[in-house]
This record gives C-alpha cells, structure tokens and sequence, in this order.
C-alpha cells in the first residue's frame, strides 16, 4: 500500500516549496513595486511642482515685459520725461506720474535714466528695497527694444525688465521695473505649489519660504553642482523623513536652483504596514495551499485504478495490443500505457494533419481569388463614385457660370460687380480663401475689392509687378512654399500653397484673382495633388473670362458717359449737363424755399490773345482756366462751360449776396494767381462776371440765364475786369 501511495509525499513536499517560491517572489515583487510606485509618485510630484515654479516665473517675466512695453506708450511718463529733457532738470511731472503708476503695477523695482543711463528718479514702496543702481551694459544692449534679465546687487537678485523710452521715435532714456528674488516671492510661490520652495545661486542661498532653523537641511554644493551640471538632484534625508530636489531653472537668462521638500514619512509608513499585512496573508496562503494539496493528493489515488484499467482497455481497442501490467505504482503504469497510445494516436493524426493541409491549401487559394475579385470590385467601385462626384460638381459649376454671366451682364456700375465676385468665389472656393483686386494703370496698383476666408491683409494696395502672375501675364502656382518663387504682395501669407491669375482683355491688364488652397492638400497623393491644382486652375479661368467682357463693357459705358456730359478741352460739365442739373437745382430751390446763384463768366480780349498767340494759346487759356475754376469752388458747385470762352457757375443755396462776393473773390484771385504758361511766356488774363439768382432774376432757368448773360455784357461794356450784378 505504501508503495501505491507513495506519489503523495513528493506531490506534498513540491507543493510546500512551489507555494514557498511564489509566496517569496511576490513579497519581493509587491514590495518593491510598491517602492517603485511611490517613488514615481514623489518624481512626477517634484516635476508637477517644477512646472508650476517655471509657469509662475514666465509669468512673472511676461507681466514685466508686458508692464515695460505699455510703459512706452504711457502718455503722462512721455510727457513727463520730455519736460525733463527740456527744463534741464524738471523732474516734478515725471515723479508725479511715476508715483501715481507705481501703485498701480504692483512691482517692486520703477526707475527711469536719461540717454546717458543715469537714474533720473526711482518710485519705490515703503519697507521695500528701494532701487538697483545703474549696471555698465545693460542700459546700453537695451536700445535694440525690451530686455529681460536677472540681475545682482549688494547681494540681492532681482528679475528686470528694461525698455527704451522713445519721444518723437527717437530714444530719451529708458524705463526699469522689477521684483525681488527674496523670501517674499519664495514664499508666495510656495503658496501656489503647497510646498516649502528655495531659490539659490552659486553664491548660495538667495530665497527660501523655509523658516531659518529649517534650512542648514539645505546642501549649498549639491545645489551648486545641480546649476554648474544643468541636472536635477535628489538627496534623501531618511532619519528626517523627507527628499530634497534640487533641480535648475532659468530665470530670466540666468541659471539658477530651485529646491523643493517633500515629506516621505506617509510613503514609508504605508510601505511597512504593506510589508506586515502581506507576511500574514503569506502565512495563511501557505497553510491553505499544503493542506489543499495533501487532500487533492489522497483524493487522486483512489481513481488511479480504474484509469489504469480503462488507458489498458483503450490501448487494446486503438492498437490491438494488450499490455501487461508491471509492479510499477500507478503513475507509471500510466505512462506506459499513454506513451503507446500517443504512438498510435500520433500516426492517425499525422495522416489526418496531411489531408487537412491540402484542404486549407486548397481554400487559401480559393480565398485569396476571393479577395483579389472584391479589391478589384471595390477600387472600380470607388472610381466610379470620384467620376460621379466629379461630373456633379463640374454641373454645378456649369449651371453657376451661367448664372454669372447674366448677372454680371446686368450690373449698372462697376462696383456692383464686386460683390458678385466675391459672392461666387466663396461658392467656387468654399474651403479656400482668396481676393480679387482691380489694375489701377494711373497708379500701377493693384486695389483688393473683395475677398473672402481667413485671409488678413496688411496693405489693400500693392504694386501690380510685386505678382509673378502679373510679369508673366500668365497663371502662377505655388505648389511648394519651400521651392516656388513667393510673390511679393504676400506680406503676412503664405503658410500654404497659393495660386494667381492674372485678368486680361484685349492686351490690357485689368486685375488679380489670388487663391489660397486648403491646407489639408498636403494630405493628399501627389497625383492628387496635381488634378486638384489643374481644376483650380480651370474654375479661376473660366471665372475670370465670364467677368472680363463685362467689365470692360461697364468701363466702356462709363468712359462714354462722362465723355457725353464732359466738355473735352476744358474738363468741365458741357452746356447739355449744365441745363439738365440747372433744371434740377431750381426745382429743389423751389421745394426748399432757397436760393439759387448764377455767375455767367466771359475771358476778357480772349480774341486778341487768339491773334496774337495762335488758336493753341487761345485753347490752353481756356483749359488752364478751366480747371482753376474747378479747384476754386464748393464741392457742391457745378463749373460749367457754356460755349467759346464763356463759363457758369451754378451755385445751389447761395444767395445774390452771396453769389456777388464769391464773383468779386473769384476775379481777384483770378487776375492775382492764375499764370499761364505758353512757350516759356507767362501770360495773365482777366475775367468779366455777371451774376444773377433764381427766382429773383427769373421764375425759368432760361430767364435766369438771360438775365446773368445781360450782366455780363453790362460788366464788359463797362470796362471789363469786373462784376455786374443782373
């Protein structure tokens, strides 16, 4: 019987060390993962903690930069460092705004130099330190723009911004504001942090929220070496439960090391009350675990037997052969038995395993067939959707081009078609941005009419040869912002790929259209890519063409208007346009019960000037009298001529009073100023006038017009060079 069961007391003594094995390692392992956990707890604690003091820093720094630059624009402080320079002295205005301002932004450090960097006056707090004292270079570097930095004196550290002051751009002095690096602005950062924080230099500590009987704790070496290295350091104080950081910071364009505290006695406690808890639950899964298997041992033996006989009978039945039964004790009669029936098994399995991998050969392959018929199906497929969505957007296109046209063909101005443009560039071009601008060819400018997206603009004018498009009369492209040449006019753009096309009609140019492409095109294959340039580039065009003859043909209508109601020599409104806005200007006198001023002019001996002169001198009298009349009159007024060397001036709300000293004005300022030019002559003229108002010389315009004719006849048989009143 021993001998039967002799399997248990091996299988018990295996499972005590097994269970003893495990139990140890996962002490080990828990524990130390533990430690572990702990620790990366207490390093992204210190890093969390250094990324606020950093934070909190930048800020400081950008509050100093940002306060030093308004103090360029502060008008009292101009104002007041200007009177200094002036007054040789004078610093009453600048102290009081430098006073009054030094409440407001809330720094400890506020003094101003003169050009030559010496301290004019220095605002400061009571129980404060009060001033640092002029440093060799520092004034001077900072005539560039504002400067950041850390500086040191009498021992103290202080964070500083210095800024130019400019009066009428140029440099007057400069501006210093700052904060101290003391136990103050130690401790409020150790406010935000909730952890005691110093500060230290290579001279040694400068700052620290920790009380004094606290801080020899603190190493002044591995706190110099954490700033000399550029490397964090922790130090590990076991018998005062705690770890010290020490880790570099820039503050201000210096190095210095900033040193957290943490407390480790939470994290050492719990590590020892895990380490009690886990022997206890060892000790118990030990004793549960060697009587679990003494039992499942014992349990095991009784049915050997019978397994025993039924692997025997299974060897018989598969192979056809029957084993005898040797003294060996259950597990190895067992074994036997199971390695002839494995044999036997092995075989049948690799026959089977063989025609099973001809079969999976087989579907494989019909598998694969399978998939190569669906990818071909998908990618057509996929295809024909592209096709389809491309058709439909070609439609669109199509049915909106010929929206454009009739609707550009029924505009009445030029500038009503801008917003046309701008309206169906955003229908063209939804996910792009862009702008359309006119040729100026007085000026050689290009001026942005109408735009649309997220396009900013410095400048809406430019020079028309700052575009590639424009010098190449042809459409430029910019695929690649690195490599393709960038236009000029792109001042604040491009970030992304661009294209420019240029609008030409009959060999004149008559303006740009600038496209900014989305800037997910970079996503895209480079095939793509291409395509998708080409129908920009075809959409830009067809665009451009629909709106070119139109607007030609609105520049053409309004060139012959005002040709038809222009006199060609002089300029000024022809005798048509003057009885037509005569008619309206009496009527809305009559409406408003006001009056309405006439002044008939007439060139005195225009006839000899012309037998003197020539015809041309005779015309390039009219013509400089002409636009002499235009910029001496009201924006309201209207200069006409009336025929030959006659002139009228219509003169709406004015009355006879009125309209007779602005006539009497005018022929003075006329035979004072108004030098004419001839071949190196200078030839003066003088002017007759009659003047007449509507209604009292007249209830038609007509009569009106008689009426200031007869005075002007009357003027010029009275001598000439002067006024009749009608």
């Amino acid at each position: 019987m021993l001998k039967r069961i002799s399997i248990v007391f091996p299988i018990i003594g295996m499972t005590v060390l097994i269970v003893l094995a495990i139990t140890s390692y996962f002490y080990y392992i828990e524990v130390k993962a533990l430690k572990d956990t702990l620790l990366v707890k207490e390093n992204s604690k210190a890093e969390d903690i250094y990324f606020i003091v950093e934070s909190l820093i930048d800020r400081e720094e950008n509050k100093l930069r940002v306060l030093a630059i308004t103090l360029k624009k502060h008008t009292d402080l101009m104002a007041g460092l200007s009177h200094f320079r002036k007054s040789k002295g004078d610093i009453t205005a600048l102290k009081t705004a430098m006073d009054d301002l030094f409440l407001d932004i809330g720094t400890d450090i506020f003094q101003v130099a003169d050009i030559n960097h010496r301290i004019i006056y220095k605002a400061h707090a009571p129980f404060k330190k009060q001033e640092i004292e002029n440093i060799p270079g520092v004034n001077s570097a900072l005539f560039g723009g504002t400067y950041t930095t850390a500086i040191q004196t009498e021992g103290q550290w202080a964070i500083v911004a210095i800024t130019p002051a400019l009066y009428n751009e140029k440099i007057v002095g400069s501006f210093m504001i700052g904060t101290w690096i003391d136990n103050n602005y130690a401790k409020k950062i150790a406010f935000e942090t909730e952890v005691h924080m110093t500060f230290g230099s290579l001279d040694g500590i400068i700052a620290s929220s920790l009380p004094f009987d606290e801080r020899p704790d603190i190493d002044t070496a591995t706190m110099r070496k954490s700033i000399q290295d550029v490397n964090s350091i922790r130090i590990e104080l076991p018998d005062k439960f705690k770890v010290i950081h020490y880790s570099p910071t820039e503050i201000a364009e210096k190095l210095f090391s900033v040193m957290v505290e943490i407390n480790t006695e939470p994290s050492y406690n719990l590590v020892e009350d895990n380490r009690k808890h886990f022997l206890k639950l060892s000790l118990i899964v030990l004793i549960t675990a060697v009587s679990l298997g003494a039992i499942f041992t014992l349990y095991l033996v009784s049915p050997l037997k019978k397994l025993r006989q039924k692997a025997k009978q299974t060897v018989m039945d598969i192979s056809g052969l029957d084993l005898k039964e040797s003294g060996r004790n259950e597990i190895q009669s067992l074994i036997r038995f199971f390695d002839t029936l494995v044999t036997t098994a092995i075989n049948q399995i690799t026959e089977r395993k063989e025609a099973e991998e001809a079969l999976k050969k087989h579907q494989e392959h019909l598998e694969e067939k399978i998939e190569e018929r669906t990818a071909e199906h998908r990618e057509t497929n996929k295809k024909l959707l592209q096709t389809v969505a491309e058709l439909e957007k070609r439609t669109n296109e199509t049915i909106l081009f010929s929206q454009i046209g009739g609707l550009f063909q029924a505009c009445d101005t030029e500038e009503e078609t801008y917003n046309l443009v701008e309206r169906f560039c955003k229908k063209l071009f939804p996910k792009d941005s862009g702008y359309f601008s006119i040729y100026d060819k007085h000026s050689s400018d290009l001026r942005v009419v109408a735009s649309w997206g997220d396009n900013m603009f410095e400048d809406t004018e430019s020079p028309a040869n700052e575009c590639w498009s424009i010098r190449l009369s042809t459409i430029h492209i910019v695929k690649n912002i690195d490599i393709d040449p960038l236009c000029p006019h792109l001042k604040n753009f491009p970030a992304r790929p661009y294209i420019c096309a240029p609008m030409i009609a009959q060999g004149e140019l008559l303006g740009m259209l600038h496209l900014t492409l989305n800037k997910k095109i970079d996503q895209r294959p480079k095939e793509n890519q291409e395509k998708y340039f080409d129908s920009k580039k075809i959409v830009m065009t067809s665009l451009l063409e629909h709106y070119a003859p139109p607007l030609t043909s609105l520049r053409l209508r309004e060139t012959l208007r005002i040709q038809s109601i222009h006199d060609p020599l002089t300029g000024l409104f022809n005798r048509r346009h003057m009885q037509k806005t005569l008619q309206f200007e009496a009527q809305r006198a009559i409406r408003h019960g006001i009056s309405l001023g006439i002044i008939m002019i007439d060139v005195d001996h225009f006839k000899k000037f012309n037998d003197t002169y020539s015809h041309e001198a005779g015309d390039i009298i009219l013509k400089e009298l002409g636009a002499f009349l235009k910029k001496s009159v009201r924006q309201e007024d209207i200069a006409c001529r009336f025929g030959g060397e006659e002139f009228v001036l219509i003169l709406p709300e004015t009355s006879l009073e009125d309209s007779k000293a602005k006539a009497e004005a005018l022929r003075l300022k006329t035979e004072d100023e108004l030098k004419i030019n001839y071949h190196g002559r200078s030839l003066s003229i003088t002017i007759s006038l009659g003047v007449a108002a509507f209604p009292e010389h007249g209830q038609t315009t007509d009569e009106v017009i008689n009426a200031s004719d007869r005075a002007l006849y009357l003027a010029k048989s009275e001598g000439r060079n002067r006024i009749a009143v009608a």
